[in-house]
């Protein structure tokens, strides 16, 4: 679901944005982004793909690429160490 063209949600683009992409090991996230704004004031929003630097991973808890070995990936949620 989350890679380029498909679409995300107007509640997805104001509260999450930022969404781990499953299955790449945070090595990748999504950014939910406009796509259009109709002739009828209407939005579509799709899901774009960005991959982290290497030596970095989507550190979710905090919405950016970080340090490998900063915070455990697990799943969708990244754990930050204390």
């Amino acid at each position: 679901m989350y890679y380029n063209s498909a679409i995300c949600s107007k509640y997805e683009y104001d509260e999450s944005h930022l969404r781990l992409m499953p299955g790449t090991n945070c090595t990748s996230f999504c950014q939910c982004a406009i796509l259009a704004i109709h002739d009828d004031a209407t939005v579509t929003y799709y899901w774009v793909r960005h991959n982290c630097s290497p030596g970095t991973q989507f550190d979710s808890s905090i919405g950016v690429c970080n340090h490998v070995g900063a915070f455990v990936c697990e799943g969708n949620i990244a754990l930050a160490y204390l």
